[in-house]
């Protein structure tokens, strides 16, 4: 039996926030939360700091440091994930107006 398989493709988080049903403000946290899982893998690399300093530094489990140096930030807060960028030195710049 074959099985036809529909497949929808986003552009942009707008279109996938769409997809998926989320609501506007659901999507701008999703946008937001992407913005600084970026952030919080860039300050890592930047850093030259290892895992265990940034634990140290921001209290957060090995487990989350670990799993946002890696991508993975499913799990992890965006107040976990601001922790994480300022254990490494960085500032994060308020947003511009709009």
């Amino acid at each position: 039996m074959k099985k036809n398989k529909n497949y929808v493709t986003a552009r942009n988080t707008d279109e996938l926030g769409e997809i998926l049903g989320l609501s506007e403000s659901d999507t701008a946290l999703m946008k937001y939360k992407a913005h600084l899982t970026a952030l919080a893998v860039k300050a890592i690399d930047k850093s030259h700091l290892t895992v265990n300093e940034i634990v140290k530094r921001s209290g957060i489990a090995r487990s989350k440091v670990s799993a946002v140096k890696n991508g993975a930030s499913v799990s992890v807060s965006c107040d976990l994930l601001v922790k994480i960028i300022a254990a490494t030195g960085l500032e994060i710049a308020p947003p511009k107006a709009a």
